[in-house]
């Protein structure tokens, strides 16, 4: 299992904030680590009935540090601001004051590669009249075998909430719930992940990340309108450019993902991830395959270009198309 337990988590957050019950599903169920490509069926901090009747509003933002540099800290504080406009949450400290926190607790914490939880619950009505801002620092880890050997995905009869009912693009915690359905229905042994179809049938994204699949040497994903825009997702775009993969933004359907060459998922602390199956069709043949394998090598370059700058003082463009570096956390860049 990860390295972060449920037990730390509650003490991380309620010596940040005081106040663990307001703390939505998002910051801990996601933080739980599926262990071995076995999916976790149960919620972890609060079940979907407690989410849908806890009224608490929250946004929240996952962030990576490598080697103590805080990677695309400004796109991530981009995505906070505008999740929190969104949904209506007023921030109550500014940009600098967030961001400071942010490496101060970093600072303080003495670890050089790690995982950043910034949270924000809207806390009106409870003990503290204001919302409650929590910085968490801590770890995660995922087994070199999911990279080596791919992960199973399965597909979900819950779809993805539209952008008419609920805001999928901006980063929220009572957001999850619709996620938190699609893991309690059943699921084969050893899925790692599921996969979220819109009301057209169409490809959206999982439950925790964004996937791109390769056809023929090209690079797909479906366009971010009704699911998150990922930081990590942009880099990978980013990548892909600069390595002159064609790639194209459109709708996706199941029938194409059975019969990519590869696919692969994205997010914080994934980074790249493999796909081998799909609701029990095997995708492509090796695993990770060469358009993946040649991203990663793109991925890790242009991470050590950005740590390097980072520590030279230079300004990287704000807003530019974001990731992580592959191949598992125990690795160094």
């Amino acid at each position: 299992m990860s390295v972060i337990s449920q037990k730390y988590l509650k003490r991380q957050i309620k010596k940040e904030t005081k106040i663990v019950r307001n703390v939505s599903l998002g910051v801990l169920r996601e933080m739980e680590e599926l262990e071995d490509g076995a999916l976790e069926r149960k919620v972890v901090a609060l079940d979907a009935k407690e989410i849908a009747s806890n009224g608490k509003v929250g946004i929240y933002e996952s962030i990576k540090a490598y080697e103590g540099v805080l990677f695309k800290l400004e796109d991530h504080l981009d995505r906070f601001f505008e999740s929190g406009k969104t949904v209506g949450l007023k921030i109550p400290e500014t940009r600098g004051e967030i961001r400071r926190r942010i490496e101060k607790a970093l600072a303080e914490s003495g670890k050089k590669d790690a995982f950043v939880r910034l949270t924000l619950i809207d806390n009106v009505g409870a003990t503290h009249a204001s919302p409650l801002l929590s910085v968490i620092i801590a770890e995660r880890t995922h087994s070199p075998e999911l990279y080596r050997k791919g992960i199973v995905l399965k597909t979900s009869a819950v779809t993805r909430n539209t952008s008419a009912s609920s805001f999928p693009e901006a980063k929220t915690t009572s957001g999850c719930l619709n996620q938190v359905l699609a893991t309690l229905d059943p699921a084969p042994p050893g899925t790692y992940e599921i996969l979220l179809l819109n009301q057209e049938g169409d490809l959206t994204e999982v439950r925790i990340g964004i996937f791109f699949i390769v056809k023929n040497g090209a690079l797909f994903t479906p366009a971010p309108r009704g699911l998150l825009d990922g930081v990590t997702r942009r880099f990978v775009i980013k990548c892909a450019r600069l390595g002159k993969i064609p790639f194209e933004e459109r709708p996706l359907t199941r029938h194409e993902l059975f019969n990519a060459d590869e696919a692969f998922l994205t997010n914080t602390s994934w980074e790249i991830l493999p796909i081998r199956e799909v609701d029990g069709r095997r995708i492509g043949g090796r695993i990770p395959g060469p358009v993946t394998q040649k991203l990663q090598k793109l991925f890790r370059r242009e991470v050590e270009k950005e740590i390097s700058a980072t520590r030279r003082g230079a300004r990287l463009p704000a807003r530019e198309e974001s990731a992580k570096f592959f191949g598992g956390q125990n690795q160094k860049l």
